[in-house]
């Protein structure tokens, strides 16, 4: 089964390479209003997504088990969990077209590593987060 969670796991990769230090530390410093904290905060959402998918998922995979007996109720409740999971995907799809699209447009600044983290950035050459084709 592939890595649920690939997709967020990338763009905090990307966040990462971007800022020298990982998202987790990022957050302490990121200033409402800022580029470091819309990054964030998209990447948030973005996880939240991916864990929306991942639930989806298994609910769809529990509810269509091979050893369960499938009736009119276990039909409607597939289907409703199969559309559930279709949303999910487009949301999550969604958040990683958009944060993809800023994180491409940004490019690291070579700094001092003592220096606070700003959130001035110039163009990079930076690989696209891996986003589900339609």
């Amino acid at each position: 089964m592939p890595d649920p969670y690939a997709v967020s796991r990338a763009a905090g990769e990307r966040i990462e390479a971007l800022y020298g230090r990982p998202p987790v530390e990022l957050a302490a410093g990121a200033e409402r209003g800022g580029m470091l904290y819309a990054l964030l905060d998209s990447l948030d959402a973005l996880q939240y997504a991916d864990r929306g998918v991942a639930f989806q998922t298994e609910q769809l995979h529990r509810l269509s088990a091979p050893d369960r007996a499938i009736g009119p109720v276990e039909v409607a409740h597939i289907t409703d969990a199969a559309r559930r999971l279709s949303r999910a995907v487009t949301v999550r799809d969604a958040h990683a077209r958009v944060l993809d699209n800023v994180l491409q447009s940004l490019g690291r600044v070579p700094q001092d590593p003592s220096a606070p983290v700003t959130s001035t950035l110039t163009p990079p050459a930076s690989a696209p987060l891996p986003v589900r084709s339609r």
